[in-house]
């Protein structure tokens, strides 16, 4: 039998081949064998958090929060940085971290035993040996990938339908405009409805209406000043907030999560609460380097708020098929110079073609060294998963040659 990773490098691509039709199918198959029926919602409570931005940080806030009164909890995320594992974040015991190796082989060993799971696609893969893996714990925060109704976590019913903030990306899978994506990602709500902060207001209308067609009570997002439910927390919030200086969206995020663990008949402790343990979402990596693996227009958006004072260095590169003109346009007013970083990922943006853009934007720019990189400036490492893991790369082995 195939060990899990050369199954996970034979499917190659993340979402391709896409197929409606085909995790439903296969899931239907797979759930008897695997012991998912009566499962999911009962003996496994399933947070679901989809959206745009902040899905990372919100599930993670959440399992913290759950962890805090001792329940066991899976997070599954996406993608990873460095090893899959790191997909499968679990509190259990006395145990927090990436899901141990021989327990994550074992449950493949199992699935691909299937025949008909080996149809599936690498995300959908994913998916289900989350799903396998949970069955042992009480929660499970479940991670969209690109869609909602159509994505492989959509396949089992929540008992909370969290919705991040909406907005624009993976337009050729999901609609060219906010009201398409977001119609497409708000079908697949279940269970009780959270509606995160949203810049846009037709996701908030699109998401009630089919709550009401559903059936569904759907919890639209209110300042935590003025959420009675929250009142004797606020001054912990805000204080928890500043030690760890978290940006506005993150705030945003806890605030979120505290809605759901909220409905879930918790409260979170933030006297206790550690600081938000997920690479890449707004890290402050050093005093004065952040991580942030964003890659959107919205996304650019809250880090030139939160830089607003500051000029930075922009250690950058993208996917080809973002939009890095406009990326790079909300971030113009806090770059001082782009520092171009490369990988060898086929999906990242050509060299010329990047170079172009910043010409025409009449940004400063050169390739990035890490040798030239100075404590006195701060740095903003931003856009995809495959550049900030070329980063920690490069900034690991510069350690190495330190010490």
């Amino acid at each position: 039998m195939q060990s899990l990773e050369n199954v996970l490098i034979s499917k190659g691509a993340e979402y391709a081949p896409f197929d409606v039709e085909r995790v439903h199918r296969i899931y239907k198959q797979i759930a008897p064998l695997c012991g998912f029926n009566g499962i999911f919602g009962k003996k496994c409570k399933v947070i679901h958090i989809m959206g745009t931005n902040g899905k990372g940080s919100t599930g993670r806030f959440l399992a913290m929060g759950l962890a805090q009164h001792k329940k066991s909890v899976l997070h599954f995320s996406s993608p990873h940085l460095f090893c899959f594992r790191e997909r499968f974040y679990v509190y259990k015991d006395n145990y927090q971290g990436n899901i141990d190796e021989n327990e994550l082989e074992c449950a493949h060993q199992k699935l691909w035993s299937i025949e008909s799971a080996q149809e599936a696609s690498y995300f959908e893969y994913a998916t289900f040996l989350a799903l396998l893996l949970a069955k042992d714990y009480e929660y499970l925060v479940l991670e969209a990938g690109v869609g909602g109704e159509y994505d492989s976590t959509s396949v089992i019913e929540a008992n909370v339908s969290i919705f991040t903030p909406i907005s624009l990306d993976h337009q050729e899978m999901l609609g060219e405009s906010v009201q398409e994506i977001a119609l497409t990602k708000l079908k697949a709500m279940s269970g009780q409805v959270i509606l995160a902060k949203q810049r846009y207001e037709e996701v908030i209308r699109i998401g009630k209406k089919i709550a009401e067609q559903k059936g569904l009570v759907c919890e639209v997002w209110q300042d935590i000043h003025t959420d009675e439910r929250f009142r004797n927390e606020v001054q912990d919030f805000t204080r928890y907030c500043q030690t760890h200086i978290l940006p506005p969206f993150l705030c945003d995020n806890l605030h979120t999560a505290m809605c759901a663990l909220d409905f879930l008949g918790m409260k979170f402790d933030f006297n206790t609460l550690n600081p938000l343990s997920l690479r890449g979402r707004c890290e402050r990596f050093t005093h004065n380097i952040v991580l942030d693996v964003g890659h959107n227009i919205d996304g650019a958006r809250a880090l030139r708020e939160y830089f607003a004072e500051k000029q930075v260095f922009l250690v950058y590169n993208s996917y080809a098929d973002k939009n890095i003109e406009a990326i790079l346009r909300e971030l113009l007013p806090i770059v001082r110079k782009v520092l171009l970083i490369y990988t060898d990922k086929t999906r990242i943006c050509p060299k010329d073609t990047l170079i172009h853009i910043l010409q025409t934007l009449a940004i400063s720019h050169e390739d990035f060294d890490i040798r030239q990189m100075r404590e006195s400036e701060d740095y903003l490492v931003f856009g995809s998963f495959s550049v900030i893991e070329e980063f920690l790369q490069q900034y690991k082995g510069m350690k190495c040659k330190i010490n």
